[in-house]
């Protein structure tokens, strides 16, 4: 799966849903019946059909039931009472096994008539303990500092100390951010970011309550949202692909692979294709100080596929709530400085914008409109029992927290400096599958069915970059610090009936007579309920069911590059380049529910699909350029050595920077 070009993280395990031929399967015929439908002149025909299923998402499929009702409830045989409306008589039940039961009636003055029951289907039912409740809590966290330093002799203050540039503490402005990302979310919708099990359940019971007091779910009192279907991009529904930047326009000394391809008579490579290889080689020869402290990469990807609830027949006694939300906030604070003094007629380039900040939401519904019956005609239903509430929740929640500080002061020493400080990567995968084999489920109490994915990108990266050049037009001086892309892609899709049917008489005492652990069951042709043929597979809950599937994602990012670069020499080539991070969260819940329209509720419905997306980016830049007459201070020193009289530097201590103590890995380059 590659969202609009940006990514193919998830692509090794997300696929098509096949409905499996488990759940969907042709009817298996019981001995001596006649391999085909029942005629029109069939006598007593006492089975439903069980027609092999079609999932035809368009137009339903007639199926022919011809399965007149018998005269007596479903109830155990020996608890059989048998009421004949409008005759006055009294039937007592006489059962002789092995034959079927049969009435003998008890005359009253004035009758003289004889009632039988004719041959007829029975169902055995068996019971016992069963069901697998799913509390599934996954974490994933990746947390690094790097704050890497590197200083340079040649680069000194007034004092004729080397310049080291102070450490940024940017907590506050941090935390101020991600403030702002949960103040977008209603109060009420952020404990489900959460992802704890016991947070989940009592935040949507909670919803689903006020749902039914106020007519509202929300605390304002506003109605139940309906999302639109299919692909929406910043509030407005697109099919276009997302832009991306090319490694060569965030560095542009790099060699231009492209290029390269085409002069050999080579296809060009796709731009997603360049933004993907981060390890071009520089060049072989020249003069040159480069410094790449940004392009980091986050990366979450996540999916769930709950097949667990994916069954022929669905039979609710409460009510069905049944909320599903997509919540994705970027934001990004891009403030840079940017000062450059130039000796001769050199003309930088200098590009602080080009920032991006996408959200990409997709709802989508299958419709399923396959009318399938034939769960009368199975002679065995083996039931299992879960005493109290079923509980199938699964929920993931996946952060990335970088601190990418970097601090990098270089002098043109007649060599290709090329440093690399950034271009850290940091990716959480994960996949979630719910596949249980029942062809019915039966909930007695309330269903309380949620989907929701919350979507964080929260990036920091306001850069400082303090450049002394010389030379003419033959050199290059490069500095970008923008190209920064925040993308948030999510998908809900659920396949399912349009709408749930009346509870009636005949499937209210099903329900009822499974609750009591009848053994015998009389088919009834009011059921309609979907059976595969053979034995029939049911869930029983007594009290109330929750389906709930959360994906909360975090991509928290500070990268505050402080970059000094100074060259003496004419046809150099200096760079920076201390933007160009990627924060990407792509998660996806593929939740199936009944896969026909044998669905049935006994209270009310409540629907809602809520989307927010939100883009806040803060880019106020300073880019000065001057000639060496107005150097910034930290570049006096350098600029008042001539190159042909610069002599070796004073043998001076070199200060001992505090952050170089903060851990390990704090003076290592990539």
């Amino acid at each position: 799966m590659n969202s609009g070009g940006i990514t193919e993280t998830i692509w090794h395990f997300a696929g098509y849903l096949h409905i499996a031929d488990e759940v969907a399967r042709a009817s298996t015929l019981y001995s001596g019946e006649p391999q085909k439908l029942p005629s029109e002149d069939d006598a007593n025909p006492l089975r439903e059909s069980a027609k092999e299923l079609s999932f035809d998402e368009t137009s339903s499929q007639p199926v022919f039931v011809r399965e007149p009702a018998p005269p007596v409830t479903h109830l155990d045989a020996p608890h059989y009472l048998i009421t004949l409306p409008h005759v006055p008589v009294t039937a007592k039940l006489v059962i002789s096994a092995p034959t079927l039961p049969r009435l003998e009636l008890i005359e009253e003055p004035g009758f003289q008539r004889l009632v039988s029951i004719p041959s007829a289907h029975v169902i055995k039912v068996e019971y016992q303990p069963g069901g697998s409740e799913t509390l599934a809590d996954l974490r994933q966290l990746n947390h690094a500092e790097d704050r890497d330093l590197v200083t340079s002799n040649a680069i000194r203050g007034s004092d004729g100390a080397p310049v080291i540039p102070a450490e940024l503490h940017l907590d506050d402005v941090r935390d101020a951010m991600v403030a702002q990302a949960e103040a977008a979310v209603p109060a009420e919708l952020q404990p489900a970011s959460a992802a704890s099990t016991e947070i989940l359940i009592e935040t949507f019971k909670a919803r689903a309550e006020t749902w039914v007091a106020t007519g509202s779910p929300n605390s304002d009192g506003s109605p139940a949202q309906t999302a639109p279907e299919g692909r929406i991009v910043d509030g407005v529904a697109s099919d276009a692909d997302l832009p991306v930047p090319s490694l060569l326009e965030i560095t542009p000394w790099r060699p231009d692979e492209s290029a390269k391809a085409e002069d050999a008579g080579e296809a060009s490579p796709a731009p997603a294709q360049v933004e993907q290889t981060h390890d071009a080689p520089g060049p072989t020869d020249g003069v040159a100080t480069i410094a790449e402290t940004g392009m980091n990469t986050q990366i979450n990807a996540a999916i769930i596929i709950d097949l667990d609830e994916a069954v022929g027949s669905l039979m609710i006694g409460g009510d069905h709530f049944f909320s599903r939300g997509i919540v994705q906030v970027n934001i990004l604070t891009d403030s840079d400085h940017v000062d450059i003094a130039v000796e001769g007629t050199l003309a930088p380039t200098v590009v602080t914008q080009e920032n991006a900040a996408y959200n990409v939401a997709e709802f989508v519904t299958h419709v399923m409109t396959a009318s399938v019956h034939g769960a009368a005609a199975t002679p065995l239903w083996s039931i299992d029992l879960m005493p109290g509430d079923f509980y199938d929740i699964k929920s993931i929640r996946q952060i990335n927290d970088l601190n990418d500080n970097d601090r990098t002061v270089q002098a043109e020493n007649g060599t290709y400096f090329d440093l690399k400080t950034g271009g850290n990567a940091q990716v959480n995968l994960t996949e979630v599958h719910g596949v249980d084999s029942y062809d019915m489920i039966v909930v007695m109490g309330n269903y309380y069915r949620a989907d929701w994915i919350y979507q964080y990108n929260i990036v920091l990266d306001p850069d400082s970059a303090k450049i002394f050049a010389t030379g003419d037009a033959d050199g290059e001086t490069d500095v970008t610090t923008g190209f920064n892309q925040l993308v948030n892609l999510a998908t809900i899709e659920t396949y399912d009936s349009a709408e749930f049917k009346e509870l009636n008489h005949a499937r209210r005492e099903l329900m009822e007579a499974i609750g009591a652990g009848h053994t015998i069951v009389i088919p009834h042709s009011d059921w309609n309920l979907y059976g595969p043929g053979g034995t029939l597979k049911v869930l029983y809950i007594p009290g109330d069911y929750y389906d709930i599937n959360v994906i909360t994602q975090v991509n928290l990012l500070v990268d505050a590059d402080q970059s000094i670069q100074a060259s003496a020499s004419g046809g150099t080539t200096q760079g920076i380049a201390a933007g160009g991070n990627t924060a990407i969260n792509e998660a996806h819940i593929i939740d199936p529910g009944t896969l026909s329209t044998s669905k049935y509720l006994g209270g009310d419905a409540y629907e809602e699909s809520v989307l927010i997306q939100v883009n806040m980016i803060t880019d106020t830049d300073t880019v000065t350029i001057h000639d060496t007459q107005t150097l910034v201070s930290e570049l006096v020193a350098f600029a008042q050595l001539n190159e042909h009289d610069r002599g070796p530097p004073p043998d001076l201590p070199l200060p001992v920077d505090p952050a170089q103590h903060d851990h390990l890995m704090s003076n290592m380059l990539s």
